[in-house]
Formats: C-alpha cells, sequence, structure tokens
C-alpha cells in the first residue's frame, strides 16, 4: 500500500515558502535597501562641497572662510541624518585675489548594511568642488595702490 493517497500532494509548499523567503527574498530585499544609500551619499558630498567652497571663496578673510566651509559640511551632515565625522571637507591653501580654491568632501558609504544587524565595511568617496575669488574683490591686509 502506498502512503502517498491519489491525487493529493501533502507538505510539498510548507516547506519550501519558508526556504525561498529566506534564500531569494531576503537577499535581494538587503541589496535593494543597500543601492540607494550609495548615490544618496554622493550626492549630499557633492553638494557639500560646492556650499564649501563657494562659502570659502566668498568670505571675508581666509579664516572665516575655513570656519563657513567646515560648518556648512557639518550641517549637511546632519541635515542628512550621518554622523558628523561621516563627511570631512580638505580646502585649497590658496586664498587670494583671482585664486581658484577648492573644497574637496570626502564621505564615508557603508558596503553592506544590514537591517538591525549594523554594516560590514565601508568604502569612502571624494568628490571636489572650486570657485574664484573676485579679481577686483578688497581683502583684508592687501595693499591698496
Amino acid at each position: 500500500m502506498s502512503l502517498r493517497r491519489k491525487g493529493r500532494d501533502t507538505g510539498a509548499a510548507a516547506i519550501e515558502l519558508p526556504l525561498a523567503v529566506g534564500l531569494l527574498l531576503m537577499p535581494i530585499a538587503v541589496i535593494v535597501m543597500l543601492v540607494p544609500q550609495w548615490p544618496e551619499r554622493q550626492t549630499v558630498a557633492r553638494s557639500a562641497a560646492k556650499e564649501a567652497a563657494t562659502l570659502y571663496a566668498n568670505a571675508p578673510s581666509r579664516s572665516v572662510g575655513i570656519e563657513l566651509a567646515q560648518q556648512s559640511v557639518a550641517q549637511a551632515a546632519a541635515n542628512h541624518g550621518l554622523a558628523p565625522a561621516a563627511l570631512t571637507v580638505a580646502l585649497s591653501n590658496d586664498w587670494c585675489r583671482a585664486c581658484t580654491v577648492t573644497a574637496s568632501v570626502t564621505v564615508d558609504i557603508p558596503a553592506v548594511a544590514v537591517p538591525f544587524a549594523g554594516t560590514v565595511g565601508a568604502f569612502s568617496y571624494t568628490t571636489s568642488s572650486s570657485a574664484r575669488i573676485d579679481d577686483y574683490r578688497s581683502l583684508p591686509g592687501a595693499a591698496t595702490p
């Protein structure tokens, strides 16, 4: 006598469904949640670099420009829910009439972010933006003819 009844298949879906969810759908869901973080953080870094370069170039002095640029990058990190150390800025040393100043912003991007477990690995993305200081602006300490 056969254990299988004619026209009746029992128990196959009960095992396949959890396996399909665990082995197929969860890894795809993690990848789908992870991928948008990369371009989002790159966009934040590009925007912060542009703002920092503009503030640095239009500041009344080099020291004020450095402060304003660093504050704007910290504010960009806070606005996007990132840790303050997630974005760092490096400014060029040139600051004079007709100089082109550059702000380079580096952002940390997690390689794999597993929900409720944390991140595994990370890489950094650096972008820069330049702005020109006006040729005819008056700078503090500059000699006037």
